[in-house]
């Protein structure tokens, strides 16, 4: 009787062993990438940024002043009542591959310079010129703080991403834009 039992433990262990390597072999773990940009205004940041305006908004970029979050460089926009004023650029999401579901997020590093200040951080489908991810942010101190979009799915290869002053609000810095993809495949 003892034997019995014991052979019918083996076989069913035996069994279950044999149903889950068959299933880790056919259904095989999932795989994911990552890919991040990031971008701290350093070097010649009018050669990849460019600023956005509307009414009486503006910006520049504040070169070795002693202003950014890290390194030399960092962007200023100003705007009054009925502007706005935006830094932004143009980013190549990579490597994608067929067959992968994507994810994509990120954001900017933004204080207020003396005021509360309303932004909105913005991922931007530059074929239509429609938003992708949109988040605005309201910041009432002068604290460096990360301000980030909510993640995207399975967007297009190239987006238009930005972070713009609303109109009325007092001048803010910005700063260490990241932006970062995870592709799934299963």
């Amino acid at each position: 009787m003892r034997t019995a039992f014991t052979r019918a433990v083996r076989l069913t262990a035996a069994a279950v062993t044999a149903t889950a390597v068959a299933l880790t072999v056919a259904v095989g773990p999932a795989q994911a990438d990552l890919w991040q940009h990031t971008d701290g205004f350093e070097g010649n940041p009018a050669a990849v940024w460019e600023f956005h305006r509307s009414g009486a908004g503006s910006g520049a970029f504040e070169l070795g002043t002693g202003t950014a979050r890290s390194g030399s460089n960092n962007a200023i926009l100003t705007t009054s009542t009925g502007g706005w004023s935006g830094v932004g650029k143009l980013l190549t999401v990579g490597p994608r591959t067929a067959g992968h579901s994507t994810t994509c997020g990120g954001g900017f590093f933004v204080r207020a310079v003396s005021g509360p200040a309303v932004l909105n951080v913005e991922v931007i489908d530059p074929a239509s010129w429609t938003y992708l991810a949109l988040r605005t942010v309201r910041i009432t101190d002068t604290t460096w703080r990360r301000h980030d979009v909510a993640s995207y799915a399975n967007g297009p290869n190239q987006v238009f991403v930005r972070v713009s002053l609303l109109g009325g609000s007092g001048a803010v810095r910005v700063d260490d834009f990241a932006f970062q993809c995870t592709f799934f495949r299963s």
